[in-house]
């Protein structure tokens, strides 16, 4: 899935030409996706917990069959809006059912590992998805959309046939999503995450858009960016395990800290201050520890979800993260238009900060509490 996901997050931005779209129209086609993935995830949270998991897997992969294609059929900027939207429809039925059933098959003590090895697939996918992009698009622009429809459909037929539910799980008491909401923000550090999330996401909407627009050729940006994916897949099941051992909050406020250590290592390069020799051990630092954050958040979100209310968990989850992933394109795309690329990352460093401010107000200075005990 995520390949398929990766050759059409590489191709969109590039498949609209800069003489006839602007960035803030790359960027309102880009949104289009979270919009509807913050809508329908909540919902497909609920259905999953009441319904099972493994239908909205494979129904989420046919779905994705179509949408594929379609990308190749017209390049107005409605219709893209229009099939963009309904691979977020898509995404949200995968990606909140396969969180689920991770959190279902993991223990807290091992859900740290669990959640890391899931964002290795989820990542190794899309670092697949974008160096094929690049190669792919050397040709044809079309290309990628086709073997992405071609590989969201061999999915569909593999999740089918071989995805294992747990027939022993009751899906007939599952919670309401305003109790599981409830149960979630009754504690102060369930709501922290939240704030950070969003400000993540942000970025990463930001970068995962502008990024192949604004690079010197699609072959070569497809390498630097499959490149950093490869090196944040291997290193999440080794956070991952930290989180387990050495508690979620430490990581996470380890990899947000090293997060915005990077943005100021980038502030300061575009300012000129140092050489860009001086400043390579800042950003390998800084840089591999920004990627403890996702594996310790998921896991602690998985720790905190109700045994009885996880889809719907992951529903929520889903909202914070596509709300990012709307912001990021269109504010990166007026940034971008308006005060060129550095000004990506000042707004970047500020919204972390502040993220992490509001986070610590919500949950307190603490990060060193007992993990989370099962809900149920």
């Amino acid at each position: 899935m995520r390949f398929s996901f990766g050759l059409v997050l590489f191709t969109l931005p590039i498949y609209l030409p800069r003489r006839e779209f602007s960035n803030f129209a790359v960027g309102i086609v880009a949104a289009a996706y979270p919009v509807t993935e913050t809508i329908v995830g909540p919902i497909i949270g609920v259905l999953a917990d009441r319904l099972g998991r493994k239908r909205w897997i494979w129904m989420g992969l046919c779905v994705s069959t179509i949408a594929l294609f379609a990308f190749t059929l017209n390049r107005s900027i409605l219709y893209l809006v229009i099939v963009h939207a309904i691979q977020g429809v898509a995404a949200a039925m995968i990606v909140v059912s396969s969180l689920t059933m991770v959190t279902d098959v993991s223990t807290v003590s091992t859900r740290g590992r669990e959640m890391g090895i899931y964002d290795f697939a989820n990542l190794g996918g899309y670092m697949l998805g974008i160096f094929a992009a690049g190669l792919l698009g050397f040709h044809s622009l079309l290309t990628p959309f086709y073997l992405g429809s071609i590989l969201a459909a061999v999915g569909a037929v593999f999740a089918f046939f071989k995805l294992k539910e747990d027939k022993r799980r009751k899906i007939v008491s599952a919670l309401s999503p305003i109790q599981t909401v409830r149960l979630l923000f009754r504690d102060k550090r369930a709501a922290a995450m939240f704030p950070i999330w969003l400000s993540v996401t942000t970025f990463i909407g930001m970068a995962l858009t502008f990024g192949p627009r604004l690079g010197p050729s699609p072959m070569i940006t497809s390498w630097i960016i499959a490149g950093v994916v490869l090196i944040l897949a291997f290193t999440q099941p080794f956070f991952g395990q930290l989180s387990d051992t050495h508690g979620r909050d430490r990581l996470m406020m380890f990899g947000m800290l090293s997060l915005i250590g990077l943005f100021v290592t980038v502030i300061t390069m575009f300012r000129g201050h140092f050489g860009i020799i001086y400043l390579i051990p800042f950003f390998a630092i800084f840089g591999i520890g920004s990627l403890a954050f996702a594996p310790a958040a998921l896991a602690s979100l998985g720790d905190f979800a109700p045994e009885r209310g996880r889809g719907t968990t992951m529903g929520v989850y889903s909202i914070v993260i596509s709300l990012g992933t709307i912001i990021g394109p269109l504010l990166g795309g007026y940034l971008l238009d308006a005060y060129g690329l550095s000004s990506l990352f000042y707004a970047g460093l500020v919204i972390l900060i502040v993220a992490l401010g509001v986070a610590i107000l919500i949950a307190g200075p603490g990060f060193s509490q007992p993990r989370p005990t099962a809900r149920r």
